[in-house]
């Protein structure tokens, strides 16, 4: 019989160990109608929303945060079952927040990671650069192409020779305007240069090829959308960053050979040198428009926006520092640096950072595309070849991105065909063509077939990613319980505004009626405006107190003339003088006095403190009115609101708590 029941013993044992090896984050601890929460569920809910600063929780802690976790399931399966998924307001705001979550999982985050910080690597220079740029089209015919980019390795050649790199720009950068006729114009020295250049602020082939030369090289050809480019660097500096100075210029354009500019920005310098202001000079005599009525002050974020000459001097200023007279392309300058920031931290420009890329289509395509051909090699997909021969026969040889037919009513017999099979659904050809429409909307397409193979895999790359999207809930536990968090919160705000925020400011007969039934908590009771002089009998004697405190009286002494004066007789430390409106049981002396204009007698509480008391005035107690504590009521009626709510919440779904489960939270 023992044996039998150390037996029993040990099996019930093993029962309850298996139970609690089987209890873990999977668990479902809540039911609340058709709603269930698992275990890990809960418990990030209550850390997330725990008091900060608290290792462990307590058993209260956690039975308390269930109650409010309760009432917050009822509440998100009554927006539920009011068709809430229906409402398209509420449905565009989550659609919105799951674009923004979706990205990290849409795109190489890796790589990602690494521009970024080779994007911040180059915001800590600023470089000065010039280049040559032999134009051609982003899809020109191959032999166009071809040609501009042996053209641009000839000058190449010529300047690796020796030739001037300001003759070149002249004779051969698309970008130079060339007077018409043969006679070329006459060299200024600033053809070809460009503003000062820092991270994110050229096209990302030009800046990635500049950045990795060294002063006074000169790159190979680089391919960006505007055709070959050859870049110089000329000077390589650490980043200013938010820079602020002054500006004092004159104007001279190349070519005035008057002295009128160059000998007033000497008589300005020489003023500055006697003491003359700087502001002062500047708004008195600078030519430039727009900085000269704020004292020739200009801000800048992006040194593009001002000329490299002026830039280039700031480099060597000290805040306050001015500079010697110096010319530029439009004229003679003086500027004086007030403030330059330099770069912040990594951390602290981030943000600026992944912001610009997701806003440069060149440069935030670079991951999505390596995450595109990622899905693209592991899910299921097949062009339809016969289809993509019609499609390549019906487009034209020479077409403008935006002049592409995009409707499928352009086209009802070739558009309407299925040209993808992507993960068993059919992609049809509208859909390409609307694609590479927005896509090349500014482009001149010259070689279409070059371009329509590029469209395609694009076109391809989109699937992927539209395909990625539909199951990112599904292939990321971790997507879809942050999806699921802020639907519910979507849903929690608009319910809650609805049924108790919104209706209590609204229902104005509803308000009254409650303002009404719980009048009494809106009664202002009567105050007895006095001061009170405490004071430490052992220290301080009581006639000479009274004989201040009557005087204090019969001349009606303001309390700040009384407090100073108790302050000079009797020191800080031994007294304690207040001035206010007291409420009944709020100060111990005021409760013993009887509630009437006038200066008591002496008052002892204790063995050691006395104090007199000078009623000045007596409020009769009164009702409030709804409009003087509207605000009040408005929140007190929210409160009655939401408790009636929730008891009908209550009563509508079932709650079941898994007590084992909660059990397992406790702390041991």
């Amino acid at each position: 019989m023992k044996r039998l029941f150390l037996f029993c013993l040990l099996l019930l044992s093993g029962i309850t160990c298996l139970n609690a090896q089987e209890i873990d984050d999977n668990s479902v601890l809540l039911i609340v109608g058709s709603d269930t929460t698992t275990r890990g569920e809960f418990y990030k809910n209550y850390t997330q929303n725990a008091v900060r600063g608290r290792d462990t929780e307590s058993k209260a802690e956690l039975e308390n945060y269930l109650q409010l976790y309760i009432n917050f399931r009822l509440k998100v399966e009554a927006a539920k079952d009011a068709g809430y998924d229906t409402i398209r307001l509420l449905q565009e705001e989550l659609d919105n927040y799951r674009a923004q979550f979706a990205k990290p999982y849409l795109q190489d985050q890796e790589m990602a990671e690494k521009l970024y910080a080779e994007a911040y690597d180059h915001l800590k220079y600023n470089i000065g650069a010039r280049h040559i740029l032999i134009g051609v089209d982003r899809y020109a015919k191959p032999a166009d192409t071809l040609a501009a980019y042996k053209k641009c390795l000839d000058v190449r050649k010529q300047l690796m020779a020796g030739a001037d790199f300001c003759d070149m720009v002249i004779r051969y950068s698309s970008e130079y305007r060339r007077p018409k006729g043969n006679l070329l114009p006459q060299k200024t020295g600033y053809e070809g240069r460009l503003p000062y250049i820092t991270g994110m602020s050229m096209v990302y082939p030009f800046e990635q090829a500049l950045y990795n030369l060294k002063v006074g090289e000169i790159s190979m050809p680089v391919r960006t959308r505007y055709g070959y480019h050859l870049i110089q660097m000329m000077d390589k500096r650490p980043a200013l960053g938010k820079v602020r100075f002054r500006n004092i210029m004159v104007m001279s354009m190349p070519g005035d050979t008057s002295q009128r500019a160059f000998d007033k920005i000497n008589a300005v310098y020489d003023s500055l040198q006697a003491g003359a202001n700087f502001s002062r000079m500047a708004a008195q005599f600078s030519e430039d428009r727009s900085s000269a009525p704020r004292g020739g002050e200009v801000s800048l974020t992006k040194l593009d926006r001002m000329l490299p000459e002026v830039i280039e001097q700031l480099f060597s200023l000290k805040e306050g520092e001015y500079t010697k007279p110096f010319r530029s392309r439009i004229g003679w300058h003086i500027v004086q640096l007030e403030e330059k920031s330099g770069v912040e931290d990594y951390e602290s420009t981030r943000s600026v950072i992944v912001y610009t890329f997701d806003n440069d289509q060149e440069r935030g395509m670079i991951p999505l595309a390596a995450k595109q051909q990622e899905l693209l090699a592991q899910t299921q997909w097949k062009l339809n070849q016969d289809v993509w021969k019609e499609v390549l026969k019906y487009l034209p040889d020479t077409v403008r991105g935006d002049r592409l037919p995009k409707d499928s009513m352009a086209n009802p017999k070739l558009f309407g065909k299925t040209l993808l099979v992507y993960e068993g659904k059919d992609v049809p050809v509208w859909r390409f063509m609307k694609l590479a429409q927005q896509m090349t909307r500014r482009d001149v397409i010259v070689d279409v077939k070059s371009w329509a193979n590029d469209m395609l895999q694009s076109f391809l790359g989109s699937q992927a990613i539209i395909h990625e999207l539909s199951i990112l809930e599904s292939k990321y536990p971790d997507f879809a319980a942050m999806m699921k968090e802020y639907r519910d919160g979507i849903y929690l705000f608009d319910i809650n505004n609805r049924t108790v925020w919104g209706k209590a400011v609204d229902d104005t007969a509803g308000l009254e009626n409650y303002y009404e039934k719980h009048k009494s908590k809106y009664f202002s009771p009567a105050k007895a405006v006095a001061t009170v002089f405490t004071y430490n009998v052992a220290k301080i004697d009581t006639k000479a107190v009274r004989k201040l405190m009557q005087k204090a009286y019969n001349g009606k002494w303001s309390f700040e003339r009384l407090k100073a004066d108790a302050i000079d007789m009797f020191g800080e430390s031994n007294i304690r003088v207040d001035s206010m409106a007291y409420l009944q049981g709020k100060n111990y002396f005021v409760d013993k006095v009887e509630w009437k204009p006038g200066l008591s007698s002496d008052l002892l509480s204790g063995t050691d403190s006395k104090a007199f008391v000078w009623i000045h005035d007596v409020i009769k107690p009164r009702q409030y009115t709804l409009d003087e504590v509207r605000g009040t009521v408005i929140t007190d009626y929210q409160g009655h609101l939401e408790r009636e709510w929730l008891k009908q919440l209550k009563d509508t779904y079932k709650i079941t708590v898994n007590q084992d489960v909660f059990n397992s939270l406790l702390p041991r």
